[in-house]
């Protein structure tokens, strides 16, 4: 769990254990080593665990671990779980040996004393580099260095010596292998440029969504950066990206010590603008942002409402379709989320539409009752056993629900046959709303 820029290198350990070896005649039948790897955690030390395996293993070939110190076992933030994978050595009957420590391994009290000290020691260390790498990694950012992570479509990463000389373009998964050496961004030398700056003009000046602009340009026969069409969240992505008008920026996500990942609080982020050579012109930058902000923010039901008395205005009445229609009209799922439905919202303004009233609020009923009933089913099913699982989706629209229980073969009859009697129940209810879900499967569900 070395390099060899490290003070303990792999090569350095291996001559001192095998020095002890030859000193004390013991003979090495094998090797354990996890070169360059953290030794944060376990999971990322396949050499370590392949000896605790072999240590439990009744074929195994040797009696003694030869260690080179107590905290080769792993910088662990716990300091127990290094005394931990000793003991579990020492349970199976295979005795440790540190060759690099001035104390014998054998049981006393001083000893125990000195490597916990040891081990809490080697917790310690990481703490401290981990913190001394972010600072690093911070100056070169406010250097205008690039620190890590894919460049972005449209840019590409630049080699630099130690004097700010220009080596060669990094590809794919190349990265630089002298410690002084520096990375930086520059737009890429095709048209992928162009093709970010055409995204940019496209979502600023026309009424086009990320989505929309992804079918352009897969209809144009442009993949994305890895091969593939485009998605709109790639759209999205680049359209968020600051690296294209030259701003660097760092420490958006953490984390420190093989922790989970978590995101860092937009005011705590290392930004510094003019870092690189800019693709996209920062007025248009800027635009884009205000067209995306407008959209992420959702309107007022004053603003809703005001919306639907323009569509009644120019259409002459008001529908989902007349809605899907205008690009300034407040959409339908918008409209559903503030007023509940679309004939509550009809109620709301006063707009009465060219439907049968009766048939209309019937309708409207229906849907309130089978989400209810929808609700309820998922909850008494979620209780009744733990191998069942229950699962709810939209269908069409908001308010058609298909609730769906996926039972185990292995389950209780009783509870397989109360499964089906639901389903045949929704489809006497709702007839046109549940047709072919649940008959089709009774017999899965051991009913008749």
């Amino acid at each position: 769990m070395s390099t060899d820029h490290q003070e303990y290198s792999p090569v350095f350990q291996r001559q001192a254990i095998a020095a002890y070896a030859l000193a004390h005649h013991i003979r090495i039948v094998s090797v354990y080593e996890d070169a360059g790897i953290s030794g944060l955690t376990l999971r990322e030390r396949p050499a370590l665990i392949q000896l605790l395996l072999d240590v439990d293993s009744p074929k195994r070939r040797f009696t003694t671990v030869l260690v080179y110190d107590v905290s080769r076992w792993g910088r662990f933030q716990d300091v127990d779980e290094a005394a931990f994978y000793e003991y579990a050595c020492r349970r199976a009957g295979v005795d440790v040996v540190y060759v690099a420590e001035p104390f014998e391994n054998d049981g006393s009290p001083a000893t125990s004393v000195l490597k916990a000290l040891k081990r809490a020691m080697a917790a310690e260390f990481s703490r401290e580099m981990s913190g001394k790498v972010f600072l690093g990694h911070c100056l070169n950012v406010e250097r205008g260095f690039h620190t890590g992570g894919p460049p972005g479509y449209g840019l590409r990463r630049i080699l630099l010596d130690a004097d700010s000389n220009v080596r060669h373009s990094l590809d794919r998964y190349e990265y630089k292998n002298i410690q002084t050496d520096r990375v930086i961004i520059a737009p890429a030398a095709g048209s992928e440029a162009a093709v970010v700056r055409k995204i940019y003009e496209w979502y600023a000046t026309q009424p086009v969504t990320a989505a929309a602009i992804a079918r352009r340009l897969n209809d144009f026969g442009i993949c994305n950066g890895l091969g593939r069409p485009w998605q709109g969240r790639n759209i999205l992505n680049i359209l968020r990206n600051e690296m294209y008008i030259g701003t660097n920026v760092y420490s958006r996500t953490t984390s420190k010590l093989a922790g989970p990942w978590e995101r860092v609080p937009e005011k705590d982020w290392i930004r510094v603008p003019g870092a690189f050579e800019p693709v996209v012109d920062k007025r248009i930058f800027t635009a884009v942002q205000q067209k995306m902000e407008r959209a992420r923010r959702r309107p007022t039901r004053d603003e809703v409402t005001d919306g639907l008395h323009k569509v009644i205005k120019r259409a002459g009445k008001l529908s989902q379709a007349t809605l899907r229609h205008y690009r300034s009209a407040p959409s339908v799922e918008q409209v559903m989320h503030e007023f509940g439905s679309l004939n509550d919202a009809y109620r709301a303004i006063g707009y009465a539409p060219n439907l049968d009233p009766a048939r209309s609020e019937n309708r409207s009923v229906e849907r309130r009752m089978e989400k209810r009933v929808a609700d309820v089913t998922i909850d008494v099913f979620a209780k009744s056993g733990p191998r069942g699982a229950v699962r709810k989706a939209h269908g069409c629209d908001m308010y058609r629900w298909l609730v769906e229980i996926e039972a185990c073969r292995s389950q209780p009859l009783a509870y397989r046959r109360s499964s089906a009697l639901l389903g045949r129940t929704l489809a006497r209810l709702f007839p046109h709303r549940f047709p072919y879900i649940w008959p089709h499967r009774a017999s899965e569900f051991g009913a008749a």
